[in-house]
């Protein structure tokens, strides 16, 4: 677990949305709330009735961990919570909130009052204190609608600072539902712990190398198509595998794309080549015509096609008149064809309409429509 980045993963199960929060509650980078309703609301949108929630977190911005509560309960009509080895700061009302809440045996919680900083004039200092006082009675009351020992007991925990709790202390006080079977701690997670200033023990620390969470661990194999009890060395073999597999695409479509283009460029030297020992073009509008090759083939090819031998050349001007049937400086399609075909691209490639208006007088007076 990363003291410093947030990680908010949300993803589906069958019908329920999971979702992870795990490392630092933050507003900064693109793991924030408002973010994280986009998401949420897509599962919702997919087809998820029911909402499941992960934490593992030192805590942190308490607007944050409010606007999260928010947001899954607008979302879903609200959710349920499971805690790995530390839910702790503002961690805890996101727990508290949930219809239904349980943590790891050997996990601890912590809960205290809501703390921020505060800057500029004395109007701002005053506006943020009265946002503090309002957000402080908010936590208080998620904690209080849970508590199964005496409201003066828990208030003495409350006023005093960091009140820290094993799973089963924090079930006895009501903050939790239940418990569940332990995880495994790292010395990642170990070491988190100890700097948030828990005054518990952790025990059975695994110093193995190994991911830095379970249920990352989990969410990592699901990605993958894997089951979620797949081992460290199964994810890292599909890791490479796809890896292997992405890197051989990524080749074969390079050298597609390479022979396709090959072909395309021999195809368009072949018809100029052509065309210009025919006369048709000429040989300083070659480079006009591979550039309209590039833009548009069928359609180059079509018009490159349909012009015959006669030198000439462009017309300086573009000038469509219908009164006495379709012509470009008075002269029809057929004319430009045999005198002036490089002006018939140009108005084909500066005045579509203006060449379809020529193409269809042609047309109809052959009487081909």
């Amino acid at each position: 677990m990363n003291r410093k980045v947030l990680q908010i993963n949300c993803y589906a199960e069958g019908q329920i949305a999971r979702v992870d929060i795990i490392g630092s509650i933050s507003e900064w980078g693109r793991n924030n709330a408002v973010d994280m309703r986009t998401r949420c609301q897509e599962l919702k949108d997919s087809g998820a009735s029911k909402c499941h929630v992960y934490l593992m977190t030192v805590g942190g911005d308490c607007f944050q961990a409010n606007e999260i509560v928010n947001i899954l309960n607008e979302v879903f009509g609200g959710y349920t919570s499971e805690g790995g080895a530390l839910v702790a700061s503002a961690g805890t009302y996101i727990s508290v909130c949930s219809a239904f809440s349980e943590q790891a045996r050997n996990g601890q919680y912590m809960i205290h009052k809501p703390s921020g900083w505060i800057e500029g004039n004395e109007q701002d200092v005053e506006n943020y204190l009265k946002l503090l006082k309002n957000m402080t009675a908010t936590y208080y009351d998620a904690y209080k609608a849970r508590l199964k020992k005496p409201e003066a007991d828990f208030k003495a925990k409350w006023n005093a600072g960091d009140f820290w709790m094993t799973a089963q202390e924090a079930v006895e006080w009501g903050f939790l539902n239940s418990i569940k079977e332990p995880v495994r701690i790292d010395e990642d997670t170990a070491s988190a712990i100890k700097e948030s200033g828990s005054p518990i023990a952790v025990v059975n620390i695994d110093s193995k190398p190994n991911y830095k969470d379970e249920m990352e661990l989990k969410a990592i194999a699901k990605s993958l198509g894997l089951p979620e009890d797949a081992t460290q060395e199964q994810v890292n073999a599909k890791i490479a595998d796809n890896a292997k597999k992405a890197g051989e695409y990524d080749t074969l479509k390079a050298q597609q794309e390479q022979k396709e283009k090959l072909d395309k460029a021999s195809k368009v030297k072949a018809k100029l080549d052509e065309a210009e020992l025919k006369k048709i073009i000429k040989a300083d509008s070659r480079k006009k015509w591979e550039e309209a090759y590039e833009r548009d083939f069928e359609g180059t090819d079509a018009l490159l096609a349909s012009l015959s031998v006669v030198p000439g050349s462009l017309s300086s001007q573009l000038v469509v008149s219908t009164q006495s049937g379709a012509t470009l400086n008075g002269k029809t399609f057929e004319e430009l064809q045999e005198s002036d075909p490089d002006a018939l691209m140009e108005l084909h490639e500066k005045d579509p309409a203006a060449y379809e208006a020529l193409f269809a007088d042609w047309k109809k007076r052959k009487k081909l429509i």
